[in-house]
């Protein structure tokens, strides 16, 4: 029934708007994978309501509708037959192809945690199973992806971006974990953790190769895209916690570890925001709708969810519970500000488009 209700609006959308509905970028699922762990992290704990509330159905509904609004868009990439040329075709680029698996998958574990009806979950099975194709459809180009990094000099061009691998591959595993529930066995759960961690790694050698060769390195150089350095081991963190695939405390450990990582590069972050307020002033450095922003209010947002299942645990320490409960109770309002203000720039942004339709992708 689901399924037959999303295809009737996508081809009412195509049919309605042809060929003119203008091209999201390809990292624009990363904008379901903030809004869907937003839902899963800050909501739940910052606003007491269950999955089930009236209200976060009404804000899930809402996800499923920008969900499709971007399958529409993707799909019209391919009747204009330009969805190699605007999502493949870039060594670089084609890696951002693993927001549309993680934020599917996020979005259908909303979805299976706040809808119980029997229609909806087979829906639900039967789109998170068409996912699990999209992933290994995503990791043959992304193992493409890494020889072409290797052998030509679009290196030179690496962002957090080649981290998005591992992110798509632990959402996955997240993704039977919640909605199939199945009893995967402890080594099938390991290997695919492993292997999440494995692409993180690839990622993360080949970054520092980049920055390593750069004959020259300053804040501009920096991209935003790289918050996914902690956002990648913060989605490993989760799978290792609520899939059980090791002890608690591994999980732990590694919530230190994001931790560091996101003083690190949230600092850098910061400087890059007032060199760019002082040069651009505020509308223009920091107002401006950039598609990448989303992937930086989902690592965030990771981060809050990782602290949310560890909180227990670090409860023995009393350093580690303060520091937990510190992110959980101002990283909320932090998040929520920062996707409230995004939002609101998005909105502004698309009432432009659609009063000027522009052809033209946003910058990814």
């Amino acid at each position: 029934m689901l399924i037959i209700l999303l295809l009737s609006c996508i081809i009412i959308a195509l049919i309605a708007l042809g060929k003119k509905l203008p091209a999201a970028p390809t990292a624009a699922g990363s904008m379901v994978m903030a809004l869907g762990i937003y839902m899963q992290g800050v909501w739940t704990y910052w606003s007491g309501q269950s999955p089930q509330s009236f209200i976060s159905r009404v804000l899930i509904i809402g996800i499923v509708f920008v969900w499709l609004y971007l399958l529409a868009s993707y799909v019209t990439s391919i009747r204009r037959s330009t969805f190699y040329r605007d999502h493949l075709a870039d060594p670089v680029q084609r890696f951002a192809v693993g927001t549309w698996v993680a934020g599917t998958s996020t979005l259908l574990i909303n979805l299976y945690a706040s809808f119980h009806t029997d229609w909806l979950r087979e829906s639900v099975y039967i789109m998170a199973t068409l996912n699990i194709g999209l992933w290994l459809f995503y990791m043959c180009y992304t193992g493409l992806g890494w020889y072409r990094l290797i052998m030509d000099s679009s290196s030179s061009r690496v962002d957090g971006t080649v981290l998005l691998p591992a992110v798509a591959t632990q959402s996955v595993l997240l993704l039977c974990h919640h909605v199939f529930a199945l009893s995967l066995g402890v080594w099938f759960t390991r290997s695919f953790i492993f292997l999440g961690l494995v692409c993180y790694m690839i990622g993360i050698v080949i970054m520092i190769w980049r920055y390593l060769h750069a004959s020259t390195w300053n804040v501009d150089a920096w991209k935003i895209t790289n918050c996914i350095v902690y956002g990648g081991l913060a989605i490993s963190g989760a799978a290792i916690s609520l899939t059980g695939a090791w002890n608690e405390w591994i999980a732990y450990g590694l919530w230190w570890v994001v931790a560091i990582l996101v003083l690190i590069i949230e600092s850098i972050e910061t400087m890059y925001g007032i060199k760019r307020i002082r040069q651009h002033g505020w509308r223009h450095g920091v107002g401006r709708y950039h598609t990448a922003q989303w992937t930086r209010l989902f690592t965030l947002g990771m981060f809050y969810f990782l602290t949310l299942h560890t909180v227990q645990i670090a409860a023995a320490i009393p350093i580690a519970r303060f520091m937990h409960h510190f992110v959980l109770d101002v990283g909320a309002w932090v998040i929520t500000v920062l996707l409230v203000v995004e939002l609101m720039i998005w909105i502004r942004k698309s009432v432009v488009q659609l009063a000027i339709p522009v052809a033209s992708k946003d910058d990814n």
